[in-house]
């Protein structure tokens, strides 16, 4: 009797000297769960490996600012030259390669006319904007069909405006002078810090907000405000009893037109004269 006649459903081959056949009986409804837990198990490892993939640290980073150019360069010194690359971006879309023929080639996507590839496999982003911050891998193939990947995160900073700086007199009299100095800008990720420019310190503290106590001898405080790829500050100036000054570029300017003017009537009047 072979093993379909006792209803089994897996045969091996025949083994020892007597030709004995060894037969398993699974069931369908053993066998059914027996390709569930496997397609499980395989489901499992492939979440983890993809998982592990999207954490991976890039090899490196660049930091760009809005406007201007970014170059994503690949870190790996090999001298294998490869016979196909391409760059993407978070793994999907593609941007541009380079083919068998050494021919390059550009996707007509949103980076169209802002990208370019050079012969060292870095890739030029122009006319850098907000959300080009991603993460882009660079795919390398041989002529064997061997390849590596190698991954640059792109962040993509707005330049830093001209804070701007008040102060709050909490109190005022003849011996001290007690304010809270405050300083902002209209963006985020960026670090503020204070620096004093009295006689006898240079103190430096980062915070958005300091609280001083000043007696009469005046002093500026600057605030500076940076991120990455820029800087930009703006100064407070104390004089006793507690009368604070801030930068007024406007009354520099009109100032400046001012005396523009007078020099013109000036001259005017020595014509006419």
């Amino acid at each position: 009797m072979g093993c379909r006649d006792r209803g089994y459903v897996v045969q091996a081959g025949s083994w020892g000297p007597w030709g004995a056949t060894a037969c398993w009986s699974l069931g369908l409804d053993a066998e059914s769960r027996l390709v569930a837990g496997l397609t499980t198990v395989l489901l499992f490892f492939l979440l983890i490996t993809q998982a592990s993939q999207a954490h991976q640290k890039p090899s490196s980073e660049v930091v760009g600012a809005v406007h201007g150019v970014a170059y994503l360069s690949p870190s790996l010194q090999s001298k294998i030259p490869y016979h196909e690359v391409h760059w993407r971006r978070n793994n999907t879309l593609k941007l541009a390669g380079r083919d068998g023929s050494g021919e390059v080639w550009y996707r007509n996507n949103s980076y169209r006319g802002r990208l370019e590839l050079f012969s060292n496999n870095t890739l030029k982003i122009s006319h850098l904007q907000k959300n080009d911050s991603s993460v882009y891998q660079l795919y390398m193939e041989d002529e064997t069909g061997k390849g590596l990947i190698e991954s640059v995160l792109l962040t993509v900073y707005e330049l830093v405006p001209k804070p701007t700086v008040n102060a709050k007199v909490i109190r005022s009299d003849p011996e001290q002078c007690e304010a809270t100095l405050e300083c902002s800008v209209r963006l985020e990720a960026v670090t503020y810090e204070w620096i004093s420019h009295s006689k006898f310190q240079w103190n430096r503290i980062s915070a958005s907000e300091l609280h001083v106590f000043l007696n009469s001898s005046p002093d500026t405080y600057t605030c500076k405000v940076s991120n990455p790829v820029s800087s930009n500050n703006a100064s407070l100036i104390y004089r006793h009893p507690c009368s604070w000054t801030g930068e007024s570029s406007g009354a520099a300017s009109c100032t400046t037109t001012s005396a523009l003017v007078a020099l013109a009537l000036h001259l005017l009047l020595l014509t006419v004269a």
